[in-house]
């Protein structure tokens, strides 16, 4: 499974749908594993009926490293998640939706180090969360474009360290959530959470049970 390109493109095109005008969902589930190293994924879903909308997921697992993932989905109420855990470092994945009532959801744990993950949605209504667990020197980038949007981020547990997090929110009425906290085992430290937001926007962080030398900014304008 070295150096593997894939690319999954989903348009939605059947008999029923068009003889109805709904469209069905599209789903596309992608997994990564047993010191698979060096894989390039691309997923572009597009729904343009009245439905549900598009379900992509992303595995890297098991010592799988270098990976570059892409996903892409338009319309709304898109489901996107990727998860790196079990000693998979050096992945980047981005993640693009475009719509509203969309939803990220990224993990990276047990041991994952150096990954780089982009979220950006542009659209009202919709939800990213970001969750850390037991991994260091990871990096998370959360950008959304609307009114309304929710935003978490958890960095959780022992070896969980000098991780970096970025979330910005330009809109009104939108939402961030931070928690950092050692969880089990070990103090939580070193890590780095800068959340940017415009107007009428809240932000709550909360470092807490031995969780040290850790740096949260937040700027609201």
């Amino acid at each position: 499974m070295k150096n593997l390109a894939l690319l999954i493109s989903a348009a939605l095109v059947s008999t029923s749908a068009a003889a109805t005008g709904y469209y069905t969902d599209n789903k596309s589930d992608v997994k990564i594993k047993h010191n698979s190293d060096g894989n390039h994924v691309s997923i572009h879903q597009v729904s343009p009926g009245n439905y549900k909308g598009n379900l992509s997921k992303v595995k890297i697992s098991y010592g799988s490293d270098h990976n570059d993932v892409d996903v892409s989905q338009y319309g709304k109420k898109n489901k996107s998640g990727v998860y790196i855990k079990h000693n998979s470092d050096h992945n980047y994945v981005t993640v693009g939706q475009k719509g509203y009532r969309n939803n990220s959801k990224v993990n990276i744990g047990y041991y994952a180090d150096y990954n780089d993950v982009d979220v950006y949605q542009k659209g009202a209504f919709n939800y990213s969360t970001v969750s850390i667990k037991g991994g260091d020197w990871n990096s998370a980038d959360v950008k959304q474009k609307g009114n309304g949007n929710y935003s978490t981020v958890d960095i959780l547990g022992e070896n969980a360290d000098y991780n970096d997090v970025t979330v910005k929110q330009y809109g009104d009425y939108s939402k961030s959530t931070v928690l950092i906290d050692d969880y089990y085992n070990g103090a939580t430290k070193h890590n780095t959470v800068l959340v940017k937001q415009s107007n009428n926007d809240y932000s709550h962080v909360e470092i807490t049970n031995g969780s040290s030398y850790n740096t949260v900014y937040v700027n609201q304008y």
